[in-house]
Formats: structure tokens, sequence, C-alpha cells
């Protein structure tokens, strides 16, 4: 008989983690396991919800609502196991587990807390307290990075045998060229979320530092977007940066572009960098959780100490200029973080 498992998400937006367990249910052998996707909410959906696996919605909104509906379904479906994402889905799933009993426990982290309390998210404080009480409940805690498993050994009362370090995955695109003329121009690339954290603000002051003939892409949306484009504006750099919000044909964007910039003050694990990777365009980051994993630097890019904004120019500009093996690239990313190995892993935690 297949095993049952479900992977449980907030919703099918354009989130990391939510791209994550939407890849992961996807690769599952479903010779061996009955796989769904458990969505708390899932209006507007950004990923596609035509899959071949059961996608069911709770229509719950948020983790705060979700309790006795998720409580009820977990009950009556008896699934052998559940992985979770995110903290607040990872304490609503733990807090069910009391009443109803289910095997297999397993909560995949998305951030580095202490990076977090670097940035002034007092909410982490809180998170701290619940995470010491309820990541108890977990068989395993999947860390998408050795530095945030460290973290988790340092911040939390949780066993090191509890934790496992597996990077999060990516689909490698087929039959990706890259274009043969991308113009006159040097054109550099973000992919994030509108958000403080991202350091989008940092980056247009880098920016505003290089050659006339650089552009700049900004893809993402979210609530720092007028302010983004007033500092555009004060910068008078309107004619060489554009923002292309929310965007669904990432991968023809990325492979567009000569550069990726990384300009995060904190990551779990940079899937948009991975994204670049995996077209074989080179990232430029500052040194966020993760970024060492995936960027060897002189091969696919360069890593940049935080507060070296200099110093990040300077690398901008010799990978725009630099020639790179872009096959190479690829095939480095495809052997270390295709869906189909990364989704072995997962499959591997549930006899463990």
């Amino acid at each position: 008989m297949k095993k049952k498992v479900f992977f449980i998400v907030s919703s099918l937006v354009a989130g990391g983690s939510e791209r994550v367990f939407w890849l992961l249910s996807q690769a599952f052998d479903r010779d061996k396991y009955d796989v769904s996707l458990v969505i708390l909410n899932g209006v507007n959906p950004h990923l596609s919800t035509n899959l071949q696996i059961r996608i069911i919605d709770l229509n719950t909104i948020k983790a705060s609502r979700s309790f006795l509906k998720l409580y009820k379904f977990i009950k009556k479906e008896k699934p052998y196991a559940i992985f979770c994402t995110a903290a607040h889905i990872n304490l609503l799933v733990s807090l069910v587990s009391f009443f109803v009993n289910v095997p297999v426990l397993i909560a995949r982290e998305s951030n580095i807390f202490h990076q977090m309390l670097t940035i002034g998210d007092r909410s982490s404080k809180m998170w701290e307290l619940l995470i010491n009480i309820f990541y108890r409940r977990f068989k395993v805690v999947i860390c998408q990075s050795d530095e945030m498993q460290k973290s988790f050994i340092s911040n939390f009362g949780i066993k090191e045998n509890k934790l496992t370090i597996i990077p999060n995955p990516v689909i490698i695109p087929l039959n990706i060229d890259e274009p043969a003329d991308k113009g006159s121009y040097k054109k550099i690339l973000i992919v994030a979320r509108l958000v403080p954290e991202k350091g989008h603000h940092r980056l247009l002051e880098i920016f505003s530092e290089l050659p006339p003939d650089y552009q700049l892409t900004i893809a993402g949306d979210g609530p720092l977007m007028e302010t983004l484009i007033e500092t555009v504006k004060q910068l008078n750099l309107q004619d060489r940066v554009f923002m292309l919000g929310r965007i669904r044909n990432v991968t023809e964007v990325i492979s567009n572009h000569h550069v990726f910039a990384l300009t995060s003050y904190t990551e779990g694990f940079p899937n948009a960098a991975l994204e670049a990777l995996a077209v074989g365009v080179p990232v430029v980051a500052f040194n966020v959780g993760g970024i060492t994993e995936l960027v060897q630097p002189g091969f696919n890019g360069y890593i940049v100490e935080q507060d070296s904004p200099r110093v990040f120019r300077n690398y901008l500009i010799k990978a725009a200029e630099q020639q790179w093996d872009a096959k190479a690239i690829r095939d480095d990313i495809a052997q270390r973080f295709a869906v189909d190995k990364i989704a072995n892993r997962y499959q591997e935690l549930i006899n463990f």
C-alpha cells in the first residue's frame, strides 16, 4: 500500500518555500507514495494548480485560523507523513500533532533567525520561544544550509541528530540557449520580493556608481515598490533601471542578463540565485545563508562580505565583463540541485 504523504504550505504564491514544496510534491515516487499538496489559502495562485497530484485548499486564509480545519482534515485522512515549511506553518502542524497521531512529522525551516534579529525583526524573539517548545515534536528539521543548521544548534534546544541539511531543488531548463546578442548594455538583474531584507535600496546606490552602459532590471513586487520607484528618480536612473513587477517567465528573463545580483541581508537559501545559475548566469552576492554552497568564486560568480558596497560594485563590473562557461555552470547545478536528486533525499527521511 502506498504511504500517504502531505506537503503543507500557506499558499501557491511566488514565495521560495511554497515553490520548493510545489516542486518536491510533484517529484516524489508516485508508485510508492500517495502525495497531496495542502494549501491554507488557494486564492490567486502564482504557481500552476494543474498538477498530477491532489491539491487540497483548506480555504482558511492564514495559519492562525487553520487549527480546527487542519485537525479535522488530518484526523480524517490519516497521512503517514507530513512535510511542512516556514515557521508559522511548522508551529501550526506541531500544535495539531498534540491531538492527532501522525507517524512522521518533518519540518523545513526557511530562516536563519540570528540574521533576522540583525535586521530588526522583533518577532524573531517570539519565534525563538515557540520554536524551542514546538519543534521538539518533529522527527527531523530540514535546514537548507550548514549556516542554518549551526544557527539552530546554537540558538535552540534541538538535538543535532534531529537536524539535517538538504538544499533547495531547481528545475534545470532544457534547451536554454543564451541569447546571441544581449545588446550593447551590460545587464544586471535582481529577482526578489520588494521588502527591506532584500537590500534593493543599497543595490540602487551601488548601481548609481556603475558606468553609463549598465542597466538594472528589478523583478518582483512588494510593499517597497513606490519607495524604490522614488529612489530611482532621486538617483536619476529612470533610463537605466527597469521595474518589471512580478514575472512568470523567470528563466527567460534571467537568461537575457549578464549578471544576477543578490543584495539580501538575510536568506535561508537563495532560490532566485539558484535559478540564475541553473541557466548559466553568474551571481554576485553579499554573504548570506546558503550562498557559499551555491557560488564558487571565479567559476560561477563572486561572494562579497556584508557592508562592502564598493567591493560589490567592483565585482559586478568584473562579472559583467568576464567570459563565463555557462554550460559548466548549468551542469554543476544539475549535478547538485536537480529536483529528482533533492526529492530522493526527502523521501529517504520518511523511512529514516
